[in-house]
Formats: structure tokens, sequence, C-alpha cells
């Protein structure tokens, strides 16, 4: 994809343009990178994220595991003795799945309070930055964290 894309790119117009741009390219490439994960995640995966294999706990990275020949955890065992680098492929599945309606609802938001603050100015968009700067300025993980303290 990437490799057809550069060829081509004076033909793609504004998708083209990327390539123009070394930060643009790296850009590219990330999110190519976790798009194409998150797609191919059952061929990619080399351990069941959910599963425990006993004495793998907290190891290091490319660390045999025990019993299976030639098996490996390529980015060590966490906690609970899971295969990191299943768990974060399989998460790459997961995180696709969320993140372009996350998206949708950043930029819903952004332009119902932008317009109205970019129209009449001064005091409603010192008001609206200030409110941005505030709810940008609390941790959402913390937020979401008391929020599910509070339910229970």
């Amino acid at each position: 994809i990437f490799f057809f894309s550069a060829l081509y790119k004076r033909k793609l117009g504004l998708y083209g343009r990327l390539f123009d741009s070394p930060i643009g390219m790296t850009g590219l490439f990330i999110v190519l990178f976790w798009v194409l994960t998150a797609l191919f995640a059952d061929l990619i995966v080399t351990h069941d994220p959910l599963s425990q294999v006993s004495g793998m706990k907290n190891k290091l990275p490319g660390t045999p595991v025990r019993g299976e020949e030639g098996a490996y955890y390529l980015l060590g065992g966490d906690n609970l003795a899971r295969d990191i680098f299943s768990r974060m492929v399989m998460g790459a599945r997961f995180v696709l799945s969320i993140a372009p309606a996350a998206t949708l609802f950043a930029f819903m938001v952004g332009v119902t309070l932008g317009l109205p603050a970019g129209y009449f100015g001064k005091r409603l968009d010192t008001g609206l930055s200030f409110l941005a700067n505030m709810v940008l300025a609390f941790p959402v993980i913390l937020l979401f964290y008391l929020l599910q303290r509070k339910q229970n």
C-alpha cells in the first residue's frame, strides 16, 4: 500500500501530498501499520491473548515458552503470565473498532463549539477556550476511574 501510494502520489490528490512531507509519510506509515495489524490480527498473534502459561509471569522479551518447542513470548509476559505481544495485537483490533466513533465525536464537539466561537469571537471565544482548557487539564483516565468507582 505504502509503495504504490508513493509511486502514484501525483494522481492521488490530497492523499498523495502526504508523500511530499517526511512527517506525513511517518504518520501514514504508523496508521497503516496499526490498521493492517488489526485487520490481520488472527494471522499475527503467536499465542491466545487470554491464556496463561505457568512460570511465564513477568518474563523478559524473547523468553522461550515452557513446554512448547520453538514458541517465545516476543514482548515478554505480564503479571498474569499472558503474552504481551498477542495482547497488543488483539488490542489493536479493539482500538480500530472504537477509534472512528471517538474521532467522529471529537469532530462534532469541535465543530459545535468552534463555529460559534470563531463567528462571535471575543468573550464567547475566551469562555469556550477556557472551558476546553479546563476539560483538557483534567486527566480523562482519572475521570473515568472516578466515575466507575462511584457506580460501584
